[in-house]
């Protein structure tokens, strides 16, 4: 028995060659997948960003064109302002 300990049979040796050739792959594929997860959540946050500044520059653009084309119409009131006072239950706003 005490001689064959030291020796492993051709069985045994490929069972561990296996068991640490597949081990390696799963650490390597574990390894692949997490950068393949930080590149995916780097190119999903740029394309969020990039979505969010056009949407805000359309919105400025939007805004101010808003604006010129009350002020074409006539839309401005003249003599009615808004007066605002502040009261215990909050503030109370009056023509």
């Amino acid at each position: 028995m005490t001689g064959t300990l030291g020796h492993p049979d051709f069985a045994t040796r490929i069972f561990a060659a296996f068991n640490r050739f597949f081990g390696f792959l799963a650490k390597a594929g574990f390894g692949v997948f997490l950068l393949a997860a930080a590149v995916f959540t780097l190119f999903a946050a740029t394309f969020i960003g990039l979505m969010l500044a056009i949407a805000a520059v359309f919105l400025t653009f939007g805004r101010s064109r808003r604006r010129t084309a009350e002020v074409r119409q006539g839309d401005v009131r003249t003599g009615e302002t808004l007066e605002a006072r502040r009261t215990a239950d909050g503030w109370i706003i009056e023509l």
